[in-house]
């Protein structure tokens, strides 16, 4: 029986070896997450650009924020300036300041996080869709043989694998999404 090879498993020619032509586009989405990455790190508050105050409410609750008291909030006990801060008291202190911001910012950086979750997750969802669907033969993508047979041709397992890039660049995207979503972790 004549079986057919998948591209990547044929032999290699003599002239030059064969790249599959979705690791141009699988090194194209990386570089736009690494980027992403970058442009989050540039608009992350420094940690050593943070102060924390340390104030007690009328009722003798001690609030820490990265706001001073306002005279009839309470009185100002002191201010930490987080590069200050022994290394080991910092990293607690940085989760403290970017909690108590300003009201609106910690929850409006949870919905825009969530929202990117969302948005990622459907596309990979939309993604291995389309290539589990996409893994049936279309017309003129078979060859049939004088014998009877037929094999698929090269069209086939370039469509497939631009299919299986697409949903494998999602997955990554994805994983991005998630990993920016729990950098706020201490901002809930």
């Amino acid at each position: 029986m004549n079986r057919s090879r998948h591209p990547s498993q044929a032999k290699p020619s003599a002239s030059r070896p064969r790249v599959p032509a979705h690791v141009g586009r699988l090194g194209h989405g990386l570089l736009l997450v690494a980027l992403g990455v970058l442009v989050w790190l540039a608009t992350a508050p420094a940690a050593h650009a943070q102060v924390l105050y340390e104030w007690r409410e009328p009722g003798g609750t001690t609030v820490y924020s990265q706001m001073p008291p306002r005279p009839s909030d309470g009185v100002l006990l002191r201010s930490l300036k987080l590069a200050e801060l022994p290394p080991a008291e910092q990293a607690p202190a940085a989760r403290v300041a970017t909690a108590s911001g300003p009201p609106g910012d910690s929850r409006a950086a949870w919905q825009r996080a969530d929202a990117r979750v969302a948005t990622a997750l459907a596309r990979v969802q939309a993604a291995e869709r389309a290539a589990r669907e996409g893994q049936s033969p279309r017309p003129g993508e078979r060859r049939h043989l004088v014998n009877g047979h037929s094999r698929l041709s090269r069209a086939y397992f370039d469509r497939v694998s631009a299919l299986d890039a697409r949903a494998a660049q999602a997955r990554v995207a994805l994983q991005s999404a998630y990993a920016e979503r729990d950098a706020l972790t201490g901002s809930r």
